[in-house]
């Protein structure tokens, strides 16, 4: 599923909460020979808004990547996703009168 189909399905995810979401978590990326690679394909966008890219690409199956960087790549972009899920759905404000 695309990127745009789920954040249009998921009311909890935004574009922007996610590409901020992977700005975060990117720190934490491992493989930086990956994020070298996706740098090289996609030149000229921002490294958040690549990955998004890529993970569509990987959706209609025209990426570039290998068999173990698509699934890093998907399985970061939906990690990226449900920690969002979670933190929207965790009780962000607890605010009592």
């Amino acid at each position: 599923m695309k990127i745009n189909d789920i954040i249009y399905q998921t009311p909890e995810i935004t574009e922007e909460k996610l590409l901020e979401n992977i700005d975060n978590y990117l720190i934490f990326f491992r493989d930086k020979s990956l994020i070298k690679r996706i740098r090289e394909l996609h030149k000229g966008i921002e490294i958040n808004k690549a990955f998004l890219k890529e993970y569509d690409l990987i959706q209609d199956k025209k990426s570039y990547l290998t068999k173990s960087q698509r699934v890093m790549v998907t399985g970061f972009v939906g990690m990226c996703m449900i920690q969002m899920v979670k933190d929207n759905g965790g009780g962000e404000s607890t605010s009592s009168n």
